[in-house]
This record gives structure tokens, sequence and C-alpha cells, in this order.
């Protein structure tokens, strides 16, 4: 993995890594440039301290994950769609994400005020999520489960996931997004035998979506 990173990178990765192993506070910027095999000074080329590393680990989730899940909560058409786009988005972007991220996504740093920005994106996340949750039991497409402990539980399954398999760790299946996103769909559709109709609509949207970012005329409906 770290011989396909540039420096900064490199940086990031192996920090992340000693923060997964050794928490935020128990790390030195002297063990991130050793472990990157770089001096000091070198290290603060890129990075002036500790801090701004961990505010780039979370740049690096929070500003791909938000954007998302905010333009889901605003869209129109069903809510379980959207719900199943978000959460095979997400999984997908954090079994890619090539740090580790499980260190950073704790009481120690996301209590900490130096990270305040990132706490309240990852709260503005949280009630994106929420507010999905909320439009399928108004449409009547989710069962009437109080939405902050769907959210919660969403929640525990992504971080799991993140502690699991971020930072090229493998064992995750190429269908782990899919299979996360219909077991959350399952527990909360007022009919599951929507969700294989829901599911491919939800491809379908991600298939279109992507095609239409990358300028390719899309297939007829009708062909």
């Amino acid at each position: 993995m770290r011989d396909r990173l540039g420096t900064r990178e490199r940086i990031l990765y192996e920090a992340s890594n000693l923060f997964a192993r050794q928490g935020y506070h128990g790390t030195t910027t002297r063990q991130i440039a050793v472990a990157v095999g770089v001096r000091q000074p070198s290290l603060f080329h890129h990075f002036p301290s500790k801090r701004t590393i961990v505010q780039a680990l979370l740049s690096s989730d929070l500003d791909e994950a938000l954007p998302f899940a905010e333009a889901l909560a605003g869209a129109e058409g069903p809510a379980a769609v959207r719900l199943h786009r978000y959460l095979r988005h997400d999984v997908a972007h954090l079994i890619g994400s090539p740090y580790n991220l499980s260190g950073i996504y704790t009481e120690e740093v996301m209590g900490d005020s130096e990270f305040a920005p990132w706490e309240r994106m990852r709260s503005r996340l949280h009630w994106a999520v929420e507010r999905i949750v909320r439009q399928g039991i108004a449409s009547g497409e989710f069962v009437d489960t109080p939405p902050p402990l769907v959210r919660e539980a969403i929640a525990g399954i992504l971080v799991r996931t993140l502690t699991l398999y971020s930072g090229g760790r493998r064992g995750a299946t190429t269908d782990l997004g899919d299979e996360i996103a219909s077991f959350v769909l399952r527990a909360l559709l007022a009919d599951p035998e929507t969700l294989a109709q829901i599911r491919r609509h939800a491809i379908e949207t991600d298939v279109d979506a992507a095609m239409a970012s990358r300028g390719a005329p899309q297939p007829s409906k009708d062909s």
C-alpha cells in the first residue's frame, strides 16, 4: 500500500495506523516520521502539526460523504431508494479508503474542540440520514420506528465497517455495500417484498448518475 502513495499520502496512511493502535494523544509526530521514513522537518513541510493530519483524515471521509447524503436528503423520489443508495455509496467509500479511519472517530478526537468543525459536519451527516428515514416513515415506506434510533443503528454499522476494512485491509466482499443496504432496508420496509424492486431502482439510478457525470449518453428507458 505505502509503496503506491506519495509522501503526503504516506504520512496520512502511517499516521492513521498509529492513531488506530495508540490513540491520537498517544502518537507523536516523531513516531509518524519514523513510520514514514522521513525526518520531522519533512513531515512538517506537508503538515505543520499532528492536528492538521487528523483534520486531513477527517476531510478525506466527510468531504465525500456529507454532500452526497445531503443531496439525497433533499432529493425527490422514494426514501427507500435514496437510503439504499446512501448506504451502498458510503460503504464503498469506507472500504476503499487508503487510510485507517478507526482511530479518528473516537471521543478522544471528536470530543476535542480542535475538531469541532468536523464534528459539526458529522452531525449534519447524521441529520441528513435521519431526514431520509423520517421521509420514509411519512410516506409509509418505512415502519414507524424512532428515527434517531435508526440513525444511530446505521452509524454503528458504518463505524464497524470502517473499523474492519478502511485502510486497505482485506476481507470485505465486493457486495458488502449492497448487503448492508439491503439488511437495513429489510428491517425498515413496511413491505419487505418491495426490497428487490428498491434495490434494482437504486442501482439503476447510480448507474445513470455515473454516466451523466461522465457525459455519456444514457440508454433509453424504452430500449
